[in-house]
């Protein structure tokens, strides 16, 4: 079975906690990586601005609030990255947001779904990385903390790749979304831990990849069959609080925090000095 149409994940983790909390849980939920078909996985350890214009994505996710207004934390970050005045207007995404939401949620999308949202035509080939969609995937209604929601994550994860996977099923080949931008989802006003939002993050990914390998299984499941699962999401419900700046806030405000940007390409079938085997 061929994942083609799973597209590409740049993982964009400003601390180096976050990318050790997902080496660690693909570690112990997925070790199989190395011998299983998988996405592929390039971590970048940098802000948003300073991502290298090399590098290509059609998707970027906004870990929204139900209400769309991508004006806030990482969301601010994009609005002041894609809407740059005197051009456009710093609500241009928002209101574009705001607009599919209505259409499909009549304002509000409950947390943990996701909508795909495509930028205006205005904003089309204004960015060096090729961005012209934005994934509004709620990781809480409202800024506020999330740690009580114990699956958040996984739903999120899990409908995005839903969405996506299932656009490009449908879509012509100039029109497939190849490749997208996330970030560790609600790490930061959520104050969810990296360990929790990184094993939530790879098991959505594994039992996603799984029901594409074995849709006999995964379109006629028994409670039986689908304890696995369940029961693996749960032992990420209690893991705990890290430290960190970031934990605490999204600080996208000064390229110069972060001057020490790398690259980090987890594509797991390579070895090199800039390929990461886990």
């Amino acid at each position: 079975m061929a994942l083609t149409n799973i597209p590409h994940i740049n993982l964009l983790c400003m601390e180096e906690r976050f990318i050790d909390a997902f080496q660690r849980a693909l570690a112990q939920h997925w070790p199989e990586t190395n011998t299983t078909p998988k996405p592929t996985i390039t971590i970048l350890n940098t802000s948003l601005r300073q991502v290298p214009s090399s590098t290509k994505f059609d998707l970027i996710v906004s870990p929204a609030n139900s209400y769309g207004r991508l004006d806030g934390a990482f969301d601010d970050a994009i609005s002041r990255v894609f809407c740059q005045p005197p051009k456009h207007e710093y609500n241009t995404l928002t209101e574009a947001t705001q607009k599919v939401l209505y259409k499909q949620w009549r304002g509000f999308a409950p947390p943990g779904t996701c909508t795909l949202v495509p930028f205006p035509d205005e904003l089309i080939g204004e960015n060096e990385w090729g961005c012209r969609w934005v994934a509004i995937c709620p990781t809480m209604r409202y800024p506020d903390r999330v740690t009580w929601d114990r699956e958040i994550v996984y739903e999120c994860v899990w409908s995005l790749l839903c969405q996506v996977e299932g656009w490009n099923r449908g879509c012509k080949k100039e029109k497939r979304i190849e490749s997208i931008l996330i970030t560790p989802l609600a790490t930061g006003v959520g104050k969810v831990s990296a360990a929790k939002w990184a094993a939530q993050f790879v098991l959505a990914m594994r039992h996603f990849v799984d029901a594409l390998r074995r849709p006999q299984r995964w379109a006629a499941l028994s409670w039986g069959d689908l304890t696995a699962e369940v029961e693996e999401v749960k032992t990420t419900w209690e893991l705990k609080r890290d430290g960190g700046i970031l934990g605490q806030m999204w600080p996208e405000l000064d390229a110069s925090w972060y001057p020490n940007s790398r690259t980090i390409n987890v594509s797991f079938g390579l070895t090199s000095p800039q390929v990461k085997q886990l």
